[in-house]
Parts: C-alpha cells; structure tokens; sequence
C-alpha cells in the first residue's frame, strides 16, 4: 500500500465518520430496490396473515373441543342424576311427591278435572300435592239375603 503524503493520515487527521450527500442512483437501480422492498413487505404481511389465520383455527378447534367436553361432563352428570333419582324412587316413592312441591309455583289451576288409572289409585287432577277421595260410584241394589228376609217376616 502506497502512503501518499496527500492523505488525511500523514497529517495526524483521523476519520471517524464519513457523510454522503447528494447521492443518487440510476431509475433503473432506485425502482429494482424499491421492488425488492415492496416485495419483502408483501412477505411479511402475508406471513402474519398466515399467522393470524393459524391462531384463529386453532382456537376454533380448542372451542369445539371444550364444548364437547362439556357436552360429555353434562350428559355424566345428567346420567348420574338419573340413577341417583331412580335409585331413590325405589327406596321412597313419595320423592316425586317432594320433587314437585319443591317446583310448585303457588297458583291453584283454572280447571279440574279427574285423572286416574283403572286400578283406582289416581288422584283427583288439578289439586296439586293432595289426595282428594273420589266420588262415591253408583251402588247397586242389593239382593235381599236370607237374613234380610227373615228380619222382614219378623217385624211383620
């Protein structure tokens, strides 16, 4: 390397920092930069854009699989509802009874009327909680017996 006695440094002058002004490139080069940086731009949204859509599914797959775990965590619970409730309906029938004052709203029905199976055992419907007794039915007459008619010759 050549010292020249020109140069900054054969006059004890040190460089620390150089500015550039007024400095111009081609079109051609200034329009090929400005691409490759639109280019690299583009890039990078559509790598976020393919982020956001990688975040957005999976979320939607962590939603569905914790609707589906409560939808299993209830359906248990109702399975075991149902055991305990039948268990008890054999241990204690009046239960039903229990379960429905506890739901009753208060209000007295507008209409009656009678419900009942064939074997006799229904109650009165419309009156909540309570075992009206039925009406009487119709008797029929009955047949004089040998008793009644010796009763009968006697007073006579």
């Amino acid at each position: 390397m050549q010292h020249s006695t020109n140069t900054l440094s054969a006059r004890n002058i040190v460089v620390e920092t150089v500015f550039i002004t007024d400095f111009k490139f081609s079109q051609a080069f200034a329009s090929q930069v400005e691409s490759k940086v639109v280019a690299f731009q583009k890039y990078l949204t559509e790598q976020n854009n393919l982020k956001a859509i990688q975040v957005i599914a999976n979320q939607t797959v962590v939603q569905a699989q914790a609707a589906a775990r409560a939808n299993v965590a209830k359906a248990n619970g109702e399975s075991q509802a149902i055991q305990i409730i039948t268990s008890q309906l054999k241990q204690s029938p009046t239960y039903l009874q229990w379960l429905s004052i506890n739901r009753w709203n208060g209000q007295m029905p507008y209409a009656l009327g009678s419900s009942g199976g064939s074997n006799g055992t229904g109650s009165f419907g419309g009156f909540p909680f309570f075992q009206l007794p039925k009406l009487p039915t119709q008797q029929q007459p009955l047949l004089p017996t040998q008793q009644t008619l010796q009763q009968n010759q006697t007073k006579q």
